[in-house]
């Protein structure tokens, strides 16, 4: 509680001008909703709900990053590195996906997930590659 408040009162500015609908408050009612509607199991509450809210809520809490780099016009390498670190791990969780299905486990929900979080990530692990290949700062073209 005390870090939060902390945060709230010393970093209030950077928030103060994020779009409404890239909020953390519509964002994670968007990720419980999809939790409950995608889950693996039949129960409607149980352990899976939290599992499947989790991956939901990651992938949702990507999305004002990229809004953010993408207005940003030129990314931070430290921060390019990390997202783009973050989407590969994501690719090899799909793996992990697609040998659990083929192994007769399976999770669609989950990998449904992964699958958007993917889609949503596209144009940036495009960038990122090539300013790997070329060198020089991650540009985004207006």
């Amino acid at each position: 509680v005390v870090l939060c408040y902390l945060c709230h009162k010393f970093y209030f500015t950077t928030t103060t001008h994020a779009r409404m609908e890239l909020r953390f408050y519509i964002l994670i009612p968007i990720a419980l909703a999809l939790a409950f509607l995608f889950h693996p199991g039949d129960a409607w509450v149980s352990m899976q709900v939290l599992v499947a809210f989790t991956m939901y809520a990651e992938c949702l809490a990507l999305i004002p990053q990229l809004y953010l780099m993408r207005h940003m016009h030129e990314v931070e390498p430290l921060t390019s590195h990390y997202v783009g670190l973050l989407i590969i791990a994501r690719a090899v969780r799909m793996v992990f996906w697609g040998v659990l299905f083929w192994m007769g486990e399976h999770f669609f929900q989950l990998f449904f997930a992964d699958l958007l979080h993917t889609i949503l990530t596209v144009d940036y692990m495009y960038l990122w590659c090539k300013k790997l290949r070329v060198g020089g700062q991650l540009v985004y073209n207006m």
